[in-house]
């Protein structure tokens, strides 16, 4: 995962001219290019859970449900967990390249 480093700003305010106050304690911001980078990285992530429920809902329930009711046609469950772990382990080599 990518690491965001955050930056305290320091506030100078100037009141009609006059006057300044400082704030040491002003807000924690992030880069936009380190925010945009994070944001990627979450949406890809996202789609590759997206692909996992589908794996899920689409093929194993079903082989699930085959076994419990004793269905002679049950499909190969493992077949889709070893789909189910491609996925999971190229979205985890993608997060890892880009950190």
């Amino acid at each position: 995962m990518t690491e965001v480093h955050r930056y305290k700003v320091v506030k100078m305010l100037s009141e009609g001219g006059s006057r300044i106050s400082y704030d040491p304690h002003g807000p924690e911001v992030v880069m936009a290019e380190a925010y945009d980078q994070l944001k990627a990285e979450n949406e890809a992530l996202r789609k590759a859970l997206g692909e996992i429920s589908g794996q899920v809902d689409g093929n194993i329930r079903c082989a699930v449900r085959d076994v419990v009711n004793c269905r002679g046609d049950v499909q190969d469950i493992y077949g889709y967990c070893d789909n189910i772990d491609e996925i999971i382990d190229a979205a985890m080599a993608k997060e890892a390249s880009n950190g």
